[in-house]
């Protein structure tokens, strides 16, 4: 993982910082930090996003059905921070992170893990809708039903409140969003922590299994 600031706003110090963020401050293993290769922080003007993660599959070379890992990429946008002071531009992009990483880690075990080759058709499984209180009729694998309804998302920010330092891990935003608007939904848990948390060691077992 290395960080691959377009700006050239951000100095070696603050790179490093974002860095050690995601290895000393987040749910993270060398397993998932190996597998998200950069971190590129561009200025996307009005994109509408704070920073995505996106993936491609790695394959056995010996066994091309063989998921064996993810070569991912975190994407976060200068442009929603610019307007902040200086010094809380590089919390602002922490935040960001901290859900992106979010999708990186939970996504990426799942991958691996179920054997799934486009993660954005397929549901959560369904231990995580029922530990959520989540169901087919009101929630999506994708966006059709907006942003807050979609499963994914409710991981990710899941993750980023349950495992982020204060204050990164402040107001979560499906949840606000939510019951601002319409229905209730609960903050998670400690099952739910508990489930995300094993996602690493789901694989571990598995590989241990196979080695």
């Amino acid at each position: 993982m290395y960080i691959d600031d377009r700006t050239s706003i951000f100095s070696q110090a603050e790179l490093q910082n974002l860095e050690a963020f995601v290895r000393n401050d987040l749910l993270s293993t060398e397993v998932d930090i190996e597998w998200l290769g950069v971190i590129i922080i561009r200025e996307d003007v009005r994109s509408g996003y704070g920073g995505y993660w996106k993936y491609k599959l790695s394959f056995d070379d010996h066994n091309p059905n063989q998921i064996n890992g993810i070569v991912a990429v975190v994407v976060l946008n200068y442009y929603y921070v610019k307007t902040l002071a200086p010094v809380q531009r590089l919390d602002a992009l922490k935040k960001v992170l901290a859900h992106e990483y979010g999708h990186h880690w939970t996504l990426s075990y799942l991958l691996v893990t179920q054997r799934i080759i486009n993660i954005w058709n397929e549901r959560m499984p369904i231990e995580y809708y029922q530990l959520r209180d989540l169901n087919d009729q009101d929630h999506a694998f994708d966006y059709s039903q907006g942003w807050h309804k979609c499963d994914k998302e409710i991981i990710a920010e899941d993750y980023r409140v349950l495992f982020a330092p204060e204050p990164y891990n402040e107001n979560h935003k499906i949840i606000n969003h939510i019951n601002n608007i319409s229905g209730i939904l609960a903050l998670p848990n400690p099952e739910v922590k508990q489930y995300i948390e094993n996602m690493s060691q789901h694989y571990l077992n598995r590989y241990e299994i196979e080695a």
